[in-house]
């Protein structure tokens, strides 16, 4: 059997006393993607692009046991999202989800861990412990590139980085969430100035590439939510992209919305984030 199906849920799981959602970037970038979901019943590992032992030293650095990962989740399977996938699934006794295409591509390239993969399928929610997760597909030059909104009670998170474009989906799914990862890639000046192969400047700029700082702020007007508490902007390109200017288009987007009580957060390629909590 290629992979096991998950059981889809069509209702989300009742609130329950004490509940709280938490997100930590480990690190976000071309050289490697990492996020944790925390909630109190253990954690979610969504990517895995560090070898283990940095994704360990990361972990160290956050102050999370490594025994508190349940799972990994599968964005897409670019390397910086999943060169340290099969040898940290195996390390940490740990579940892979990701859909079907992803699968495929994982098993051809080696990248799958031993174990048997977990399937999803975009547009079903399911569980993994606390979590109701709803996966989406995302625009990408991925196989079948997947965005997540974690609920968790009343709680949401909503996460989507590497994405060319925010379509109407991606918009609806990112919708009212208490925590917001997005992606805030590049400045297009930046892109054409560097000395990137034109291949490579196009699939940036296109449509299924990376989603620019301007392209980002005008998401954000469609989805932040008077229950937003913590936004991070991820995946900032180093060569096309710096981070102060990520911070600025996002405060001035921000602060155009009449939001007093809402700074954004940068993620780092080199250092984790803080966790941020709902």
């Amino acid at each position: 059997m290629f992979g096991r199906m998950i059981q889809m849920v069509s209702q989300f799981a009742a609130p329950a006393p004490g509940l709280q959602l938490g997100v930590t970037v480990l690190g976000s970038g071309s050289a490697g993607n990492a996020v944790v979901v925390h909630s109190p019943e253990g954690n979610l590992l969504v990517d895995a692009g560090f070898s283990l032992v940095e994704l360990r030293r990361r972990l160290a650095t956050a102050a999370i046991p490594e025994e508190s990962l349940r799972a990994i989740l599968v964005t897409h399977e670019h390397g910086d999202h999943v060169k340290g996938l099969r040898v940290a699934a195996k390390a940490l006794k740990i579940p892979v989800f990701c859909n079907r295409l992803t699968a495929t591509v994982l098993r051809d390239g080696g990248l799958a861990p031993e174990a048997e993969l977990t399937l999803f399928t975009a547009g079903s929610a399911f569980r993994i412990g606390a979590f109701t997760v709803e996966p989406f597909c995302i625009p990408h030059d991925a196989v079948d590139a997947s965005a997540f909104a974690f609920h968790l009670g009343d709680l949401k998170l909503g996460l989507a980085t590497d994405l060319g474009h925010a379509n109407s989906l991606t918009m609806h799914h990112l919708a009212a969430c208490d925590l917001l990862v997005v992606e805030s890639n590049h400045d297009p000046k930046m892109v054409w100035a560097s000395g990137r192969p034109a291949m490579v400047k196009q699939r940036i700029l296109g449509r299924r590439g990376h989603l620019s700082n301007e392209d980002c702020a005008k998401l954000l007007q469609r989805v932040l939510h008077t229950r937003t508490r913590h936004l991070v902007l991820a995946h900032a390109s180093r060569e096309c992209n710096c981070y102060d200017l990520v911070e600025k288009t996002a405060r001035d987007c921000i602060r155009a919305l009449g939001r007093t009580d809402l700074a954004p957060h940068v993620a780092r390629q080199d250092v984790p984030l803080a966790t941020l909590w709902a």
